[in-house]
């Protein structure tokens, strides 16, 4: 028997990020926008298996994020991501792929507190859902609404007042119930280059 399964909204997670206290934040607190490009990788059973959903291929990546830094050493982000994989060896027909969208949300540390370069390391979650279009036993849908962490580490690379670089590597990893209640793990490493614009 299906089981209702209670859900969280977009505007619970906003109102979390605007809960979240920023360490430092006050009159030197600064806001960013970051545009992020690249690609995602699939890793482990999402990658090589050959259960339901699994054996998909690296596909392209794309991040909008905001960002709140303080005085201190460690920064908030609230993002929107889509990411895509390859998945005809999944069953998808040719020339279709896995669409995984949803929102990130948490924090960075810096790991110097000054200078032009600052490597910084993070730790968030994310929710996820997943159009899968024509895999065998899950028809043409979206899945649920899922629930996952990531973590990463980047190099904040200073070009003026108000310009940035920000290369970044993020290992992911979320549940998702399919159509006909099907389960599907996706872990996947996720590498951009931001642009990075300050107010």
């Amino acid at each position: 028997m299906h089981r209702a399964r209670r859900r969280s909204t977009p505007w619970s997670i906003l109102a979390l990020a605007v809960a979240l206290p920023t360490a430092g934040a006050g009159q030197d607190a600064s806001l960013a926008l970051e545009v992020h490009g690249g690609g995602s990788v699939p890793v482990g059973s999402f990658a090589t298996g050959s259960g339901v959903g699994q054996g998909t291929d690296p596909g392209p990546s794309f991040d909008v994020f905001f960002t709140m830094t303080g005085r201190g050493r460690r920064t908030t982000y609230l993002g929107f991501g889509q990411h895509r994989f390859g998945c005809e060896a999944a069953g998808c027909p040719a020339g279709t792929s896995y669409v995984a969208t949803g929102l990130d949300l948490g924090f960075r540390v810096k790991l110097l507190r000054d200078g032009s370069v600052l490597p910084w390391v993070s730790l968030g979650g994310l929710t996820t859902r997943v159009e899968s279009p024509g895999v065998p036993d899950s028809p043409s849908g979206v899945s649920s609404l899922g629930y996952g962490g990531e973590a990463g580490a980047g190099l904040y690379i200073g070009a003026g007042r108000s310009f940035a670089v920000n290369p970044q590597v993020r290992f992911a990893t979320v549940r998702v119930d399919l159509p006909e209640e099907r389960r599907l793990t996706l872990r996947y490493v996720v590498a951009t280059v931001a642009l990075v614009l300050a107010f």
